[in-house]
């Protein structure tokens, strides 16, 4: 009896230990910007899977898009491998309602024999959501009683808020172990000031690993560059999506100067 119960007790700690923790909100109150915006979130794949298996997971519907994301070239396969554990950053839109951000009714989630809401939740979507938060949206009255092929909408946590009075891509960044929100501010270019309040966290000591943190990354206006034509954004689209390039574009010229062969351009190209 004594051997089961610790079993039992090491079983739950696993559980608490694996999975992330309960995700606050995204505060969105944006009245500025369209109805819906583009958002980015990390995804940590709990098992191995592909490219493809993620791209259909979160109705990301081309795969240049998830791509661009991740700054891999476009000749990748979409079979290529995702190992356990790994991070790929899902690109998505997002829409304001009642000061929440939310993904704009996708992705859809169709359920499969034994699944329940806390495993959908907590283990396919590798906790980005709560089984409460997919209940509300979905209307549910019963967690579970959840159906073979029932169609659920998986709310994703986004903004579509300007920071400090600038036009930002929300990032929903999944914290790793023994990351800091110093550490983050400075990766990604912001603040803590900012983080701490976009968070509303009030002690940058109370960081868990596996927690969402809204990130705002600067985008295309930020940079002072200029407004190009259909042509010639198309071109660019498509060059800067096959490398791993920052790019200053000069006012006489059509096509990128390299300065950063490392930074991800992507969140720039959903601002355009």
């Amino acid at each position: 009896m004594g051997s089961a119960t610790l079993l039992l007790a090491l079983f739950f700690l696993s559980v608490l230990t694996t999975v992330p923790k309960v995700q606050a909100a995204f505060t969105c109150n944006s009245s500025t910007r369209s109805t819906t915006c583009s958002a980015l979130i990390d995804y940590v794949s709990p098992n191995t899977t592909t490219l493809s298996a993620i791209q259909t997971l979160f109705d990301v519907k081309n795969l240049r898009t998830l791509l661009g994301a991740n700054s891999l070239p476009t000749s990748t396969s979409p079979n290529q491998s995702v190992a356990a554990k790994d991070k790929i950053v899902i690109p998505f839109r997002c829409r304001c309602s009642n000061g929440t951000g939310i993904s704009n009714h996708r992705p859809v989630y169709t359920v499969q024999k034994d699944d329940g809401l806390y495993h959908i939740a907590a283990e396919v979507f590798a906790g980005l959501v709560t089984y409460q938060e997919i209940q509300a949206v979905n209307n549910i009255s019963d967690a579970d009683l959840i159906e073979v092929g029932q169609e659920l909408w998986i709310p994703l946590p986004c903004s579509c808020d300007e920071v400090n009075g600038s036009k930002v891509v929300h990032y929903g960044h999944v914290v790793e172990s023994g990351s800091s929100v110093e550490l983050i501010a400075e990766k990604y270019g912001t603040t803590e000031e900012t983080l701490l309040e976009l968070n509303g966290i009030t002690d940058p000591k109370n960081l868990q690993a596996g927690a969402v943190l809204d990130v705002p990354l600067k985008v295309w206006e930020n940079l002072g560059l200029r407004k190009f034509n259909s042509a010639e954004l198309i071109d660019i689209v498509l060059f800067l999506l096959s490398s791993k390039a920052l790019t200053w574009l000069q006012p006489s010229s059509a096509l990128p100067k390299l300065v950063d062969p490392d930074a991800n351009i992507y969140p720039m190209l959903l601002a355009i």
